[in-house]
Parts: structure tokens; C-alpha cells; sequence
């Protein structure tokens, strides 16, 4: 590691104004509009304007304040603005974001020597990249919607502009007249419907609103003034329309609605819910639609309105419309960024990996504390992570090279994993196919937010992931410039660590340990990184890689070490479940009120799609997870409502 002085003043980028070096580190914008100071006069008394001076604004032009930084700082700033900028797009995986920032990272470790750390299979060049299948999504290949005024010419709306076609349907072409059935729910509170006990929808195009009744401001008149309620899903209301046999349905965008996805065409790739072609619609769409279609006149607006107030449907009896709907099957492929850093001697066979997941929500996709709709940087999460890896490879790398000749090394595997938020698939892939062996791989060393630590304290699990390793880490934890807050408990899922983990490989994870309010949020931006911080982590990061290069011991994985929790149920979170009797997952049987599960919203006959990141089939799979949490902190759980996947947060305590 490089010695440098520590500079004498606060370092912080933000759009227009810079902390400068100053004695009290008083904040002195680089521009302003506001007049100069006038000067004191001769006759002012010189102790008076001594003092004063000491409390004057300095100003620094950023370039001098990035320079008098040490090089590592200037790396991790670099890289942190960098990986969370817009043009990355929030790097969600299989976009061309998050292609940039694998780039973006290869260039890096090329740049100060490291190797590809993939090998051919055909004898090619080995590579960085070890791609892997997400899955597959189905997308629209070919789609249409026109509308034919009664007595005037036909128009056509502008696919992914105006129309969409989504994944909640089948393939397939109609025509017939158009219908309106409100919100399409078949029976809501106080005996509300938008069905009309008369009304066929028969051969016809029904056309609906997305969500629920919702006030003047936009909002749930059903949800209690929070969200909306389990009425507003897709399953429902599509299911509902679909039993009285139309040939399409159209969902509109309903307008003023308070829910940032409705400005958007929902895109969905999942499995269809009903039997014909199914589309979204914006509410500019709808209300030239509607004001063609309706004898009446009346804008989409005020039907929404009507909607709002009581529930009827009814013919649009002055237009027809045509659709046409295929799909393809696309698949999303993924890849980690893989470089190595060759050992040598006695050590050069066994492996150090040093991790960080690169990915993060895009626009909100999933996962997001504030829904979707804003891009969310991730400059915590996990862009900080990302930088540290990559410093750390430029320290061992030059540490490599001036080491003694007949020096033994481990070598030394630098890892950017893919599709960690939506479950830790990148790093499950690499050990389910390693690339070297995992009896080989002595330590796992995983990054994840260390930019946003609160008077430097850094949470790390996994010290007693291995018999003697607490006390070998522990010297170095207290030669760091960081707070160490031991976890003493294992730790499984929530990051890339706990792939490694499950296949006995002691590990190491880095994280903040106090979490802040902007975790998964459009918030998390580079601006509130804590430079100077997050790089005492990487350092201390790079001590404990450094000496474990070195160690002629290797350290053997104990996962019954220290206080665990992998026996008794430590945090009673209120739900009760049941496998579901169609076996389509895990069932929300029952939630006790004012529970940790019931102040997050979770609901009584929601589904169960993940917990902590891991995918949740069956009961076991749940309490597997729960015997792994601790009384503090917050945890991730994924729900199914009608239809819909929902991300919702369960705290568990105080910090």
C-alpha cells in the first residue's frame, strides 16, 4: 500500500460547489452571484481583522483539490462517478449500461496488468467475460392496434409509443367493437364492480384502466392512503374480463394516477395470464381512442373519473379496432468480469477471490424501495464495491511485481459478478463452474456499499468462517484506518459471499454498518459518496488480501464457528405460510397484525417469490432463511399479488 499525507481538507463533488481547505472547512462555492466583501479599511484594528480573516471563505478550483488527493482516492472518486453516471443506465443486467460498465472494468484490470482470467474452451485466447443464461422473456415481434371511427378513416397507434404489446397474454389477431369496463374488477369494497350484469363482451375489444378507484390526487381510495390494494394487480382484473370471452383487452394508463409506472408500457416477458392478446396503452392513446370511439364525446379523463365513482361498463359504440400480436422468445445472457492475477512458487495453485457485484435496478425494474420509473445510479450499490475491487487489483498487481523473485503467491482472482439483485446469479454461476477449483479457493473476499460508512465503520462478516481466522484478521483490523464492527454471526444470503459460502469457502464481507435511506432508491448517487472513507475499506481490503497472499497456511472452512445462526430462529417476523395446494410456490396463510411482516405489507394470500435474494419454493426454503437473520438491520422479501411481483422491505430491528 502507498504512504501519503492525508490532505488538510474535506473533499465533496456536487454539481455546483466544492468543500474547500479552510480551517473551519467552511463551504465556499466556486461561482456566485453574490458581491465581494468589501475590504477593511486602514484604520481597522489589526487583531479584529486577524481573526476575522481565519474565518473567511478559501475557495480551490476542483482540479487542485482532486491532485493534492492520494492516487488511490482519485481511483475510487474516478470510478464511482464513472460506474454510476447515467450513461451507465443503472447498469441492469443484458443492457447496453451495463455492457459499458463491463467494459468499463475490463479496461481497468488490462490497464494495470492483470490477466483474462477466463479460459477457452477451444484453445482461443482466454478472456474476462464468463457469460451465462438468465433465463428467457418473451418479446413482442410483431404487433398492431388500429381503430376505425364509425364513418371516418381508420388510424394506427405507434407501437412503443402509443400501444404495447405485453407479456400477460397469447399471440393471436382480432376485431370487433370496443367496450369500456372501468377498472375491471369484479367485485370490490362496498359492493363496487366495473361489470354491468347485461353487458357482453363478447367478440369485443375491452378496454381498462391499470391500478384502482383512486382520489383527486391520484392515489388508492381502497389502500388505506399507502400504495394500492391487492385489487389493482393484472390477475384479477384481466381474469375477470377474460371469463366473458372477449378477443383482446387493452390496458390504458389511467391518467393522473400517482405511480411513477404510469407514464410507462408495461413490457412483460413472464408468463401469460389469459388466453388473448393483451396490450398497454398510454392515456394521450386512450383519450384520442375514447373521443373516436364514445357517442357521448367524453375524454379518457372523465371516465376515469366516472370509474373512480361507481363501476359500470358499456359499449364504445362509434369505433371498432383491430390487433395483431406475435412473440419471440429472447433470452438474456449475462457475464462476469473476470481477471487474474498469476501467483507463483509453492502458493501459485491455490486462489484468492476479491468480489464485487457491478450490477444494479436500472430504472427501478425490480428490487426498488420507490418503484420503477427513475434511473437508480447505484454509486453505493454496489459501484463503490466495484471501484475497491479494481484498486485492490492495481496495489497486488505493482505489490506482485517488486516482491521477491523466489517469493511464494497465491494467485489472486479479480471478480465484477452480474445479476447479484435479482439473486446472486452471477456468483452462483461461477461456483456451480468454476473456472478453478473450489477446494483450491482459499478466501472470498466480497465489496459490497462501502461508500457510505458513518464515522468510518465497516461491518465484516465472516471471521469466523474458518478456525483461526478472527484472530489472523484481527491485528490487521486494528492497524486500519477503519472501525471494524465484527459480525459475529455467519451471514448467508443478500450477497455474492453467500455463493461461496455454500460451497465451504471461508470468506470475508465488506459492508457498511450503518445502512442509510437512499439503499435502492433513485437517492443513491455519487455526490453523497464518501470518498475518503470508502478508500480506507479498499485499503484495509488490500492488507488482508496482501498477507493471505503470502500465508504459508491455508485456513480451513469451519461453517460452526462462533455464534451462529443456523439453529434456532432468532427474529420472529409474523407470517405464517403453507405450500400452496396447486404447488405454484409458498402461500401467506395468515400475517399477525402489527408484526414486522404486517408493517411492511405483506398480505394474507400473497405468494412468496424470494427471501434475501434466494428463491423461496418451499417452507424449508423460508426457514432455511429465517434461521439466518439477526435482530437488526432490514431484509429484502419479493411477493406474488395477483400476479404482480412486489419488492417490499421487513426491518428487523433497530442498528
Amino acid at each position: 500500500m502507498k504512504t501519503w499525507m492525508k490532505p488538510s481538507f474535506a473533499f465533496a463533488l456536487a454539481s455546483s460547489c466544492i468543500l474547500a481547505p479552510s480551517a473551519v472547512f467552511a463551504q465556499a462555492p466556486l461561482f456566485s452571484d453574490a458581491p465581494a466583501a468589501p475590504a477593511a479599511s486602514a484604520t481597522q484594528d489589526t487583531a479584529t481583522a486577524a481573526d476575522n480573516s481565519s474565518l473567511a471563505p478559501a475557495t480551490a478550483l476542483l482540479h487542485e483539490v482532486i491532485q493534492a488527493l492520494p492516487l488511490d482516492t482519485q481511483r475510487f472518486n474516478e470510478h464511482v462517478i464513472v460506474l454510476s453516471s447515467p450513461w451507465m443506465g443503472g447498469r441492469l443486467p443484458g443492457t447496453p449500461g451495463m455492457e459499458f460498465a463491463m467494459d468499463y472494468m475490463e479496461y481497468w484490470l488490462k490497464r494495470v496488468g492483470i490477466e483474462p482470467g477466463v479460459p477457452s474452451s477451444d484453445g482461443s485466447a482466454p478472456t474476462f467475460r464468463q457469460a451465462f443464461d438468465l433465463g428467457g422473456r418473451r418479446v413482442a415481434k410483431d404487433q398492431s392496434v388500429s381503430v376505425t371511427p364509425t364513418g371516418g378513416a381508420a388510424f394506427s397507434l405507434v407501437p412503443k409509443q402509443d400501444v404495447q404489446l405485453s407479456g400477460l397474454g397469447k399471440e393471436g389477431t382480432a376485431q370487433g367493437g370496443l367496450a369500456f369496463v372501468g377498472y375491471g374488477i369484479e367485485q370490490g369494497p362496498e359492493g363496487y364492480t366495473s361489470f354491468t350484469a347485461d353487458h357482453s363482451l363478447e367478440g369485443k375489444v375491452a378496454l381498462c384502466f391499470r391500478f384502482e378507484p383512486m382520489d383527486d390526487a391520484g392515489k388508492s381510495l381502497w389502500s388505506g392512503g399507502e400504495g394500492w390494494s391487492a385489487q389493482a394487480g393484472f390477475q384479477g382484473k384481466l381474469a375477470a374480463i377474460a371469463k366473458r370471452n372477449p378477443s383482446a383487452i387493452i390496458v390504458v394508463n389511467p391518467p393522473g394516477a400517482d405511480d411513477p409506472r404510469a407514464t410507462s408500457l408495461n413490457t412483460s416477458g413472464g408468463r401469460n395470464i389469459v388466453d388473448v392478446p393483451v396490450f398497454m396503452m398510454s392515456s394521450e392513446s386512450a383519450d384520442r381512442v375514447v373521443k373516436a370511439a364514445d357517442p357521448s364525446g367524453r375524454s379518457i379523463l372523465q371516465l376515469r373519473q366516472e370509474a373512480d365513482k361507481a363501476g359500470a361498463s358499456f359499449d364504445l359504440t362509434g369505433a371498432t379496432a383491430a390487433v395483431s400480436a406475435t412473440y419471440e422468445e429472447q433470452k438474456t445472457r449475462a457475464e462476469n468480469v473476470i481477471g487474474i492475477l498469476k501467483g507463483r512458487g509453492t502458493l501459485a495453485s491455490e486462489y484468492i477471490v476479491i468480489g464485487g457485484h457491478l450490477d444494479h435496478l436500472g430504472n427501478g425494474d425490480f428490487g426498488s424501495r420507490e418503484g420503477a420509473g427513475k434511473l437508480h445510479p447505484g454509486a453505493d450499490d454496489n459501484a463503490s464495491g466495484a471501484a475497491g475491487v479494481m484498486i485492490i487489483a492495481d496495489e497486488l498487481a505493482q505489490k506482485y511485481a517488486s516482491a521477491p523473485a523466489e517469493a511464494n503467491l497465491r494467485s489472486v482472482l479479480f471478480m465484477g459478478f452480474s445479476a447479484e439483485e435479482s439473486g446472486l446469479n452471477g456468483s452462483r454461476h461461477y461456483v456451480e463452474h468454476p473456472l478453478y477449483p473450489i477446494k483450491d479457493t482459499v478466501l472470498m473476499m466480497n465489496f459490497d456499499m462501502i461508500g457510505r460508512m458513518t464515522k468510518d465503520r465497516l461491518s465484516v462478516t465472516g471471521a469466523n468462517s474458518a478456525k483461526g481466522m478472527l484472530e489472523w484478521a484481527k491485528p490487521i483490523f486494528d492497524r486500519g484506518e477503519c472501525t471494524v464492527v465484527i459480525n459475529e454471526a455467519m451471514g448467508g444470503g443478500g450477497s455474492d459471499h453467500a455463493s461461496f459460502r455454500a460451497v465451504g469457502v471461508p470468506f470475508l464481507f465488506g459492508i457498511i454498518a450503518d445502512f442509510h435511506a437512499d439503499y435502492h432508491t433513485s437517492r443513491d448517487v455519487s455526490e453523497l459518496i464518501e470518498r475518503e472513507s470508502g478508500i480506507k475499506a479498499v485499503r484495509l481490503w488490500e492488507d488482508l488480501a496482501w498477507e493471505m497472499a503470502q500465508r504459508p497456511e491455508r485456513f480451513n472452512f469451519d461453517d460452526q464457528s462462533g455464534p451462529m445462526r443456523g439453529t434456532t430462529i432468532r427474529v420472529r417476523i409474523g407470517m405464517r405460510t403453507k405450500d400452496a395446494e396447486d404447488g405454484s410456490g409458498l402461500e401467506v396463510s395468515d400475517i399477525t397484525k402489527d408484526s414486522i411482516a404486517d408493517k411492511a405489507g405483506v398480505l394474507k394470500g400473497d405468494y412468496v417469490v424470494k427471501f434475501n435474494k434466494e428463491a423461496i419454493k418451499t417452507r424449508e426454503d423460508l426457514v432455511r432463511e429465517l434461521r439466518k437473520l439477526e435482530p437488526k438491520g432490514e431484509v429484502q422479501i419479493v411477493i406474488k399479488r395477483a400476479g404482480e411481483e412486489k419488492t417490499l422491505f421487513l426491518k428487523l430491528g433497530d442498528e
